[in-house]
């Protein structure tokens, strides 16, 4: 009796019902809709950022980040490497050496940071070293197996570099660098091999990598390496638990999860997300207020009925539970439908994709990291359903006063309003 109540008061002002119904319903459907863009956007831009020379999780001599010098290499990779494995068998590690150098071709001479890699790992993981991104000649992975006794070892550089040095593919460049053992500079002859460019001035503009065991007899620094790269197949989810799961493996490291050992990336999808979390909160103030609305409004018109209906014999908590029921069964009805045309829009987005460059002319790049030209909506089940309960929620605590007031209206009074 009271479900059908509550039902019937709804539909006796449907102009108003139906316009705070619209609202609710906009409101929910493009909250999801932009929900599942800006999660699909940060997860894209970390897969990105993972990719371009990073990894899930970094595993560095424990003073190599305040002071990145050769004096704080890992000593036995090999040995690390072993360890992790044997706790998480499903990883990818891949070995890393970086430095400082001057490359110079002819009268160029250009200061920039090198990477020495093992190719064909890094072709598996990175996309500067992916056959995308190659645009003149070929992978490192590539030029080593087919020069395997070749005079000089293989480069890559950046296009920007490239452009700058006034090289092509076949050239012979040569790298200077300040070797561990402290003594002269030390120079080596490397053929170009490949040309990448992945859109990020830095890397196209001073980046080159080298197989990493060419890198370390320049250095002087036979099996070391700076890092230690953790690829994990689920991605980016759950990555502060791998890396805390490593650091008690491996104390005596400093293990980085990619939220520390790239800060800018990470404030950049941080911001972003703050931005999300503003719009889903105008999100619960306008149902809030919707709902609120039509409440008020309805409580207002209906004092002397419900007055009537305690005259009568009905109980206080009969009316209470009345007006409570008009404002769930709307909210309901109302994220029913928004949570149809919401979903529906994030299954177009999600499987089309958006197209960035289309909707903003151009390519942006956000902490570090070019955007990708489409990327697709991501939504996640705890979050959908959290803020569908916080609107429930809100429902019941915005209706809970005027229900109240409703419930305990004295007939006197309204009869003298009357």
């Amino acid at each position: 009796m009271i479900h059908k109540l509550a039902l019937r008061n709804l539909l006796r002002n449907k102009r108003r019902s139906i316009l705070t119904s619209v609202i609710i319903i906009f409101a929910f459907s493009m909250m999801i809709l932009f929900m599942g863009l800006s999660d699909g956007g940060h997860k894209a831009m970390v897969d990105i950022g993972v990719k371009m020379g990073l990894g899930h999780v970094v595993v560095q001599h424990p003073q190599y980040r305040d002071d990145p010098a050769l004096a704080h290499l890992i000593r036995t990779p090999e040995e690390v490497k072993q360890t992790i494995l044997s706790q998480q068998p499903q990883l990818q590690v891949v070995a890393r050496l970086r430095a400082d150098a001057l490359i110079q071709a002819g009268r160029h001479g250009i200061a920039l940071s090198i990477s020495g890699v093992e190719p064909e790992l890094e072709r598996q993981v990175s996309a500067i070293a992916d056959d995308k991104a190659i645009e003149q000649g070929e992978t490192l992975a590539a030029f080593t197996q087919s020069h395997p006794h070749g005079n000089l070892a293989g480069i890559v550089l950046g296009a920007t570099l490239a452009t700058n040095l006034e090289v092509r593919i076949g050239d012979t460049v040569t790298l200077t660098v300040k070797p561990a053992s402290g003594g002269d500079l030390a120079r080596s002859a490397f053929q170009v091999a490949g040309i990448f460019k992945t859109g990020l001035h830095e890397l196209d503009t001073f980046w080159a990598e080298v197989p990493i065991t060419a890198l370390q007899r320049l250095l002087e620094v036979d099996g070391q390496v700076s890092e230690l790269a953790l690829y994990s197949p689920s991605g980016s989810d759950g990555v502060g638990l791998l890396a805390a799961s490593i650091r008690a493996q491996l104390p005596e490291y400093g293990v980085q999860p990619w939220q520390t050992a790239a800060p800018e990336l990470y404030s950049a999808v941080t911001l972003d997300a703050a931005g999300m979390y503003l719009l889903m909160l105008i999100v619960y103030v306008v149902v809030a207020v919707g709902i609120l609305n039509t409440v008020l409004m309805s409580t207002f018109r209906r004092q002397k009925e419900f007055s009537m209906m305690i005259a009568v014999g009905a109980r206080a908590s009969t009316v209470t539970k009345v007006v409570l029921l008009e404002a769930v069964y709307l909210s309901a009805f109302s994220l029913l439908l928004g949570l149809g045309f919401g979903l529906w829009g994030h299954y177009y987005f999600a499987t089309e994709g958006l197209n960035f460059k289309e909707v903003f002319g151009t390519a942006m790049e956000a902490g570090g990291v070019l955007l990708p030209e489409k990327f697709y909506s991501t939504l996640y089940t705890d979050k959908l359903l959290l803020s569908v309960l916080f609107i429930f929620v809100i429902t019941i605590v915005v209706t809970l006063v005027p229900a109240i007031r409703a419930g305990h209206r004295s007939p006197v009074a309204a009869s003298h309003e009357s």
